[in-house]
């Protein structure tokens, strides 16, 4: 049985036909897998990136709520200061008018007892007989 050259040239045409066709997809899909994984590259690098800057963003966020807490509690010390200074002015001032007041009563209440004691003594030198009757008494008697 001879087979035809013409038939047996069909044959291989069509196996050669058959395997460039497999060989161009099989090179196709390996071009769809080369750019699927630049693809996938370029998505984790992506995804790096965002990722880098959501983690810069939180630590900057981290970084005012803290710069802002500080000032806070800046502020409520500060607050606490001021507030401790007021009231220490104030109770200096009532223990000055308290002070001033005692003073003053102290000193009217002085010279009142002052007035007082001028008065006795005054009033005791009066009744003392004087240097000049004892000198008139001793003389009548000599």
């Amino acid at each position: 049985m001879w087979v035809n050259s013409k038939v047996i040239q069909e044959a291989v045409e069509k196996i050669v036909r058959q395997a460039l066709n497999d060989a161009t997809s099989t090179v196709d899909q390996i071009g769809s897998v080369i750019k699927l994984r630049e693809q996938i590259e370029q998505l984790k690098i992506e995804k790096a990136r965002r990722e880098e800057d959501f983690a810069r963003r939180e630590r900057e966020v981290e970084h005012k709520v803290g710069l802002e807490r500080k000032r806070q509690e800046f502020e409520i010390a500060q607050s606490k200061r001021e507030a401790t200074v007021t009231v220490r002015e104030e109770n200096l001032k009532a223990d000055r008018e308290r002070f001033e007041q005692q003073l003053t009563f102290q000193n009217d209440r002085f010279t009142t007892e002052v007035g007082y004691l001028k008065d006795m003594i005054s009033g005791m030198l009066k009744r003392l007989p004087s240097a000049e009757v004892i000198a008139t008494l001793g003389n009548k008697g000599a």
